[in-house]
């Protein structure tokens, strides 16, 4: 019983501490780059920028709202398995999933933070960290949290799925214009690093997996 609360401490641990390390890194990236436009952005906006009317552009946008669609499904479909699997433990687990989401979904609020202006081919004030990608990523990292009370299959599964989306709808969102580059990587550190802080101090760690 004891190696076993000490390997729980530790885990919390090791999870907070990587938490706190993502959050920091996106702080510390804001108040460093100001108002300040990296190179690798300016020439993403100037070469890879794709105008509304554009084949291209209309495709971004499809997966823009269809990935947010997809990170939604992907909850819903592990909140249900967590129930079905596990019945009592995971209706006691869901509400904890719950505040996860939350926690994860706050952290949009750091645009009013940093302030910083998007590209100049969008009207959108306030892109660091990207709000699209931030709420994607909250839906993304709980159905994960939530999979690692299922089976391997499942975790692979939202795993795969959830990444896929996320890179797909990031690129939408920086060769729409409507975000730089290093909005949505802030969005990406932010939301997992406030993630992984929630699972240590809700204690998420899986105790028993549901054999494969």
């Amino acid at each position: 019983m004891t190696n076993y609360s000490s390997s729980m401490r530790t885990w919390r641990l090791k999870a907070a501490a990587a938490g706190g390390l993502g959050l920091a890194a996106m702080v510390i990236a804001g108040i460093a780059l100001d108002d300040r436009v990296p190179p690798l952005d300016t020439w993403i906006v100037a070469h890879l920028y794709s105008r509304p009317e554009t084949a291209p552009a209309m495709i971004a946008t499809v997966l823009s709202g269809a990935g947010t669609i997809a990170g939604l499904a992907l909850l819903l479909a592990a909140a249900s398995g967590l129930v079905r699997r596990r019945r009592a433990r995971g209706a006691r687990l869901l509400p904890r999933h719950g505040v996860l989401l939350v926690a994860c979904l706050a952290t949009v609020a750091l645009q009013a933070a940093f302030r910083r202006p998007g590209p100049p081919v969008t009207s959108q004030d306030w892109t660091y960290p990207s709000g699209h990608v931030t709420v994607l990523a909250a839906l993304v990292f709980t159905a994960f949290v939530i999979s690692l009370e299922l089976t391997a299959a499942w975790r692979v599964t939202v795993l795969a799925g959830g990444v896929t989306t996320l890179a797909a709808v990031s690129a939408s969102r920086v060769t729409l214009g409507e975000h730089y580059l290093v909005d949505v990587v802030a969005a990406l550190l932010a939301t997992i690093g406030a993630g992984l802080l929630a699972v240590a101090a809700l204690n998420l760690r899986p105790r028993h997996r549901v054999p494969g």
